[in-house]
Parts: structure tokens; C-alpha cells; sequence
């Protein structure tokens, strides 16, 4: 009842919203709208809301959407604000990481990969609701509190900047295993590599289309890249005068090679 004596009706549009979602038999994300309101659900029940609280409602279930969002580097984003219907909660993922599979959608860098992001959004909006550092403007998003409940589940997104630097463990593996969803493989690194500014399943190349070749010093293993496929000719002074001859940098193909004294 409010102040005037009005009642108040609570009307929450989005069981409709999923419902309609859900039946668009003619609509291409229809089957993927189905399995991510889903899960969101299930992660809401098992990992970000578990517990009833008899102080506060339950954390709101997010409204699902797909469109492109003009930035290949966004995966998927939290709706801070209203969206243009006036709906809160949404999240949104970028049509731009889709491929066609048959009849069907597919996220591109497979199940695991997109549920991390799903569960990562859903902390965006679990931290809107009930953390203690709501986001302001000019408030970095991928905070602290933000960060520590990422890892309390399992993911493990980089502060500020919020990719995620290897696979997911934890409870969020534990669920996947029960479903039956496979690990992948963890960020491939060269050993003492630190985790770069890059989601783990997002590469920014796929593997083996650099047009770069690798060379190296033989004598002390220093590795340069180079956009030339010839042999470059080059000396690696530091080496050539420790050794008292020229020491050329070799193609890198994990083979031995003999270098020849230049007369």
C-alpha cells in the first residue's frame, strides 16, 4: 500500500519475457536462450543465491539477449542500467562469437567457455544486488569484491580488466563435471609465460596463423620474431665475441643445427 493508500502490484515481466523467448520457434537463438535461462537459474540456486534470507528477497533471474555489440574483445555484458524496454538485470551476449551449426547457433569457443562467461555476468549482477561496492560511474567493474567472488567460485577474472587467465576449477568444475560438460585445455604458455591480458578461450590468434618466424641465438637460445621467411643473416654480437667466431640466429624448428665458421 503506499502513502496515498494505493495498492502497490509487484508485477515482475520476466517469466513472460522467457516464456516468449523460449517458444519463438522462428528465432535462431531460441534453443540458446532455453539453455542459458536455465542455467542461470541453476547457478543462481547452487553457486550466487543458495540460501533463503528472510531480510531480503532472492537475487532476480537476468534477462537474456543476444546482439552484436561492435567490439569482437566483448564476449558478453551486464546491463547496469535499464535497457531500452525499461528491464533491468540483463545480460546480453555478443552474436559476433556465434557460428552456425547446422540449423543451430553455437558459441563458438564451446559449452565451458560460455557458461564461464554466463556465471562471470551473473557476479555483475549478483554484486549489483546484494555486494557492498555497487558500481558507480568511474568505479572500475572488475573490482575486488568483484574478483574474490569470481574466485570463491572457481573462475578467475583479472582485476580491472576482467578476462579470465586460465580454466576454471573449483565448484564451477565440480557442476561441469556433473553435467558432463568437458574441461578444455588451459591457456597454451611457454614455461614462465605470465597470463596475458586475454580471456583463456579467445586467443587472439589461432594457433599457427602468425606470419611471424621464429629464430634463435644457438649458443644462448634468445628467441626473436621476424615477417621475413629468408634467412635474415643475422649475428648475435654478445655471443659471437664471448665465442670469438660469428654466431648466426637459426631458424626455431626444434632441430640441431651445425654452424659454420664464417671465413
Amino acid at each position: 500500500m503506499s502513502k496515498e493508500g494505493i495498492p502497490i502490484n509487484n508485477y515482475d515481466p520476466k517469466p513472460e519475457i522467457r516464456k516468449n523467448a523460449e517458444n519463438a520457434r522462428d528465432w535462431e537463438y531460441r534453443d540458446e536462450a532455453q539453455y542459458l535461462y536455465g542455467m542461470a537459474v541453476l547457478f543462481k540456486d547452487r553457486f550466487l543465491d543458495p540460501v533463503l534470507h528472510t531480510d531480503r528477497g532472492r537475487l532476480p533471474d537476468p534477462v537474456i539477449s543476444f546482439d552484436d555489440l561492435r567490439n569482437q574483445k566483448t564476449l558478453a555484458a551486464y546491463t547496469l542500467h535499464r535497457n531500452p524496454q525499461g528491464l533491468l538485470d540483463e545480460i546480453t551476449f555478443n552474436t559476433a562469437h556465434y557460428v552456425d551449426e547446422g540449423n543451430q547457433k553455437e558459441w563458438a569457443w564451446g559449452k565451458w567457455a560460455q557458461l564461464e562467461t554466463l556465471l562471470h555476468e551473473q557476479v555483475h549482477l549478483w554484486q549489483e544486488n546484494f555486494g557492498k561496492y555497487k558500481h558507480r560511474p568511474g568505479r572500475v567493474a572488475h573490482d575486488k569484491e568483484f574478483v574474490e567472488k569470481c574466485e570463491s567460485l572457481g573462475l578467475h577474472p583479472m582485476p580491472v580488466v576482467g578476462c579470465h587467465t586460465a580454466v576454471a576449477d573449483g565448484v564451477f568444475a565440480q557442476l561441469m563435471a556433473e553435467l558432463g560438460i568437458p574441461r578444455p585445455e588451459d591457456v597454451p604458455r611457454e614455461k614462465g609465460e605470465k597470463p596475458i591480458k586475454r580471456d583463456w578461450f579467445r586467443p587472439e590468434k589461432e594457433k599457427g596463423t602468425s606470419t611471424l618466424h621464429k629464430w634463435e641465438c644457438p649458443e644462448c637460445g634468445l628467441k626473436v620474431r621476424m615477417g621475413i621467411s629468408g634467412n635474415p643473416e643475422l649475428i648475435h654480437h654478445p655471443c659471437s665475441e664471448k665465442k670469438g667466431e660469428k654466431v648466426f640466429l637459426v631458424r626455431h624448428d626444434g632441430l640441431k643445427h651445425t654452424i659454420y665458421k664464417s671465413k
